[in-house]
């Protein structure tokens, strides 16, 4: 995930937005239904001051990292309001995603001073699946994809995980590279999307299936993926020089360059879905305030026309999600966009908020406040009356 820009407001722009987020009355006969509204709902803790979650499922089941009463920070799963610590004698934990038939990944330290372990837990069992490891994404069939360190090679590369059978990626295969990469995402099909360097610090990024290396480059340019579709194909970004960047996809072999909105000069993508749907963010330069926007079958649509919005991600039904505010003052919400409707959700607040998912339901997972002051907030769809 990105960092998010603080957003603002007017006063007559709060006045608007709020009456945006008013709950619509029931359509009238002949009339078309109103819109869906979102309820927010607080997280809570495991007894500390502290919550950050870190993914939701179709069935609004959230994961993340809590604060426990002595400040410990542990794994949690929420169901309908009843936060559960995952490993409660752990010296270290952290959920971090979760499918929807509930299988959940993350990593724990279990005593101080102990290497972290790659966890699946699934109807109170837990199961380690690698020793000195880091578990970071789960698919829906239970793979778990994350990253192991080999000593005896110096080196740290991703793993997949399959109902007990671990498959350990080689170091990049290709001249040059460092021996050191990450996982970026796990589809479905268990293929793995993985980023490192090579030796002059510049990029590398590849796609790992069925032990084949395809590295995303493209007459000299590198795709630096975010994301990855059961179809393949992989959001994310490529140079242009200077520091700016250019949102791209991945698709048939090749990149696909999205360009950027009209005034601005750098674009990244966050998010796809498995039709082609890119979300992401133009501005003027890279580290500064832009437009949120979707991209689909060659065209860029801003999700705002006015102050400054980004979207972070994209479900399967075409919902879009992010955050929004204006340049003049400190006020920022999360909004859903569909088929170029802009639904603003709850009332704007000068805390932080970062949308870090959105489920195909269209379940919108935030995290909302400072540093040091992080709470979860999941915004729940309920159907217009």
């Amino acid at each position: 995930m990105t960092a998010r820009l603080r957003p603002a407001l007017t006063a007559a722009a709060l006045a608007a937005a709020l009456a945006l987020t008013a709950v619509p009355a029931s359509a009238a006969p002949g009339r078309p239904c109103p819109p869906p509204t979102w309820k927010a709902v607080e997280l809570g803790t495991l007894g500390g001051e502290r919550t950050t979650p870190t993914a939701v499922n179709d069935r609004g089941q959230v994961v993340g990292r809590s604060q426990v009463a002595d400040g410990r920070w542990h794994a949690f799963l929420w169901v309908n309001g009843v936060m559960t610590d995952l490993t409660p004698d752990a010296q270290d934990s952290t959920a971090t995603d979760i499918s929807d038939r509930g299988h959940v990944s993350g990593w724990v330290q279990p005593q101080p001073g102990e290497d972290s372990d790659a966890f699946v837990w699934r109807r109170g069992t837990t199961t380690v699946v690698a020793e000195g490891a880091y578990g970071t994404v789960v698919n829906e069939r239970g793979q778990v994809g994350g990253v192991v360190a080999k000593s005896e090679t110096w080196s740290e590369n991703p793993f997949v995980w399959t109902a007990g059978t671990r498959v350990d990626l080689p170091p990049p295969p290709f001249p040059g590279a460092r021996s050191v990469a990450s996982i970026k995402d796990l589809n479905d099909k268990g293929v793995v999307l993985g980023d490192g360097e090579y030796d002059d610090d510049s990029d590398l990024a590849y796609v790992w299936s069925k032990g084949t290396f395809t590295e995303l480059r493209d007459d000299g340019a590198v795709l630096r993926g975010v994301d990855l579709s059961n179809r393949g194909r992989v959001a994310g970004s490529v140079g242009l020089g200077g520091g700016l960047r250019e949102a791209a996809l991945w698709r048939g072999g090749g990149i696909v360059r999205l360009g950027a909105l009209p005034g601005t000069a750098s674009s990244q993508a966050y998010a796809l879905n498995d039709k082609d749907v890119v979300v992401g963010v133009s501005a003027v330069a890279p580290g500064q305030r832009g437009t949120g926007f979707v991209w689909r079958a060659g065209v860029l649509t801003p999700v705002t026309t006015s102050g400054w919005s980004v979207a972070t991600d994209v479900n399967e039904r075409g919902q879009v999600a992010g955050a929004l505010g204006s340049t003049s003052a400190d006020l920022t919400q999360p909004f859903v966009w569909q088929g170029g409707h802009l639904q603003r959700l709850g009332r704007p607040t000068s805390d932080d908020v970062d949308v870090v998912d959105l489920s195909d339901k269209g379940h919108v997972l935030t995290v909302t406040g400072g540093f040091l002051a992080e709470r979860g907030v999941l915004w729940t769809p309920t159907p217009a009356r």
